[in-house]
């Protein structure tokens, strides 16, 4: 436990230094067997049904459908009650939750970003939730989306599931796309296609730019799908040998920044810092918005907003690729932590059983725009039937048949926030991209010897 409380503290350090989301449903009633029964139980004996405290990091429009599924899941039976806590952001959460551990007093249940629960699973904080799948006849574990199920295991134990995921897609103004002659349904499929799209679609009237063709955050979960895409990785299969400074990794990179200080055709990192994070996704989202750039790289997440939200046609399509296709997940797992009572991690398993159930999955799924976790849902004829009236969220869908797992580590954070910096180095001080990738490589070394 010391040594777990040690690496918790360090990793505390890391999050805080980061810069940063129709079948019927019997989940709400059934129980894995290997619970016990423990909450049906107690409400067979009129007992006070389970209260158990679930963080999460969803806010807004996001937090309100969360919140219909939640009073949903309460109202549905009499055994548990779900109380959630909102942590403001998954940094905070990840930061709060080291904290509660320390200090021996825990949430039952939390929503945690994939790049970060791995630091906990691995600090023995995470219940392994393989004997609640096993044992457990009213959960269909083959359902669930092989594409989303990456970035959900650790040395072959299932710590979380997939709740809210998603993708990086390319978002485009279809308008331009007719302006400067492509096809406004499929417009570009490489990055050189992008490259030349880019300088079509950039206006400059007196010297200034008034439209870029291009736009998109410094962010290493963009970079992962061009450095997969060109035949690199970050690291070796033995996740120890560091591969970002091999001349693949550094194309994607060195294309951008020839876009930015060369062709002039992207749009500068905001204030020429803060390049990566929400903040810079917000400001990018806002020019997209007004018509100011052509094409932008956003999450899946973001296209009910940017639907409802964009004044001309919007189309999208898959991250564009050098040699092949490839993209990387995001978004958040639900997990049950170890140190809560039985009864209380029963009852999670219940509410995680409903929050990942077909039914759900759908709803949240039309409500958010996230990617729904399961095939059933998938194929359903409500979600059929979404699908054909909003063809672009098939999109995302679709590119998971590329996905590719990012490292899970404990180290998974701090070597994404090394992507990051060498990217905003590279694309603001104009060195070249190999020199900047080398550095990160060097420096994520030290911490993963």
């Amino acid at each position: 436990m010391k040594k777990s409380i040690i690496s918790l503290a360090a990793f505390a350090m890391i999050v805080s230094a980061c810069s940063n989301a129709k079948p019927a449903d019997n989940s709400a009633t059934g129980t894995a067997n290997n619970t016990g029964n423990s909450a049906s139980t107690a409400a067979g004996n009129n007992a006070a049904p389970v209260q158990i405290e679930f963080w999460h990091a969803m806010g807004g429009e996001l937090g309100d459908v969360l919140q219909q599924q939640i009073d949903k899941f309460n109202q549905s039976q009499t055994d548990v009650v779900v109380k959630p806590v909102f942590q403001e952001s998954y940094d905070v959460t990840g930061q709060k939750l080291q904290a509660a551990i320390v200090g021996g007093s825990v949430p039952d249940i939390v929503q945690l970003n994939t790049r970060v629960w791995p630091a906990f699973a691995n600090n023995g904080a995470l219940l392994p939730l393989d004997d609640y799948i096993k044992n457990d006849p009213d959960f269909n574990f083959a359902d669930m989306k092989k594409g989303l199920m990456v970035n959900t295991a650790l040395n072959g134990k299932q710590y979380t599931l997939p709740y809210n995921r998603s993708t990086p897609i390319l978002y485009y103004n279809k308008d331009i796309m007719k302006e400067i002659g492509l096809n406004p349904e499929d417009p570009v499929k490489t990055w050189d296609d992008l490259q030349a799209a880019a300088k079509k679609a950039m206006i400059v009237k007196n010297g200034k730019i008034e439209r870029f063709g291009f736009a998109a955050s410094m962010s290493g979960w963009y970079d992962y799908s061009m450095i997969w895409s060109n035949g690199g990785d970050v690291l070796g299969p033995d996740m120890k040998t560091v591969l970002l400074d091999k001349p693949e990794a550094a194309r994607g990179l060195q294309l951008w920044v020839d876009m930015v200080n060369k062709d002039k055709t992207m749009m500068p990192p905001v204030g020429g810092t803060s390049t990566a994070g929400a903040s810079a996704g917000q400001t990018l989202s806002t020019s997209f918005n007004n018509g100011q750039v052509a094409f932008f790289i956003s999450s899946t997440a973001d296209l009910a907003s940017l639907s409802s939200s964009v004044k001309f046609p919007l189309g999208a399509t898959f991250l564009p690729k050098f040699n092949e296709y490839a993209t990387p997940t995001g978004g958040a797992n639900l997990a049950i932590l170890a140190n809560a009572p039985k009864e209380k991690q029963d009852a999670a398993w219940k509410f995680i059983k409903f929050m990942t159930s077909t039914e759900q999955t759908i709803f949240f799924s039309q409500k958010s725009g996230y990617l729904p976790v399961r095939d059933s849902a998938v194929t359903s004829q409500e979600m059929q039937s979404y699908y054909t009236a909003n063809p672009l969220f098939t999109v995302a869908l679709k590119q998971l048949d590329y996905a590719k797992e990012v490292p899970s580590l404990e180290q998974t954070k701090r070597i994404e926030t090394e992507m990051n910096k060498a990217m905003e180095k590279a694309v603001t001080t104009n060195i070249p991209a190999e020199q900047a990738m080398k550095e990160a490589a060097d420096n994520i070394r030290k911490f993963l010897k």
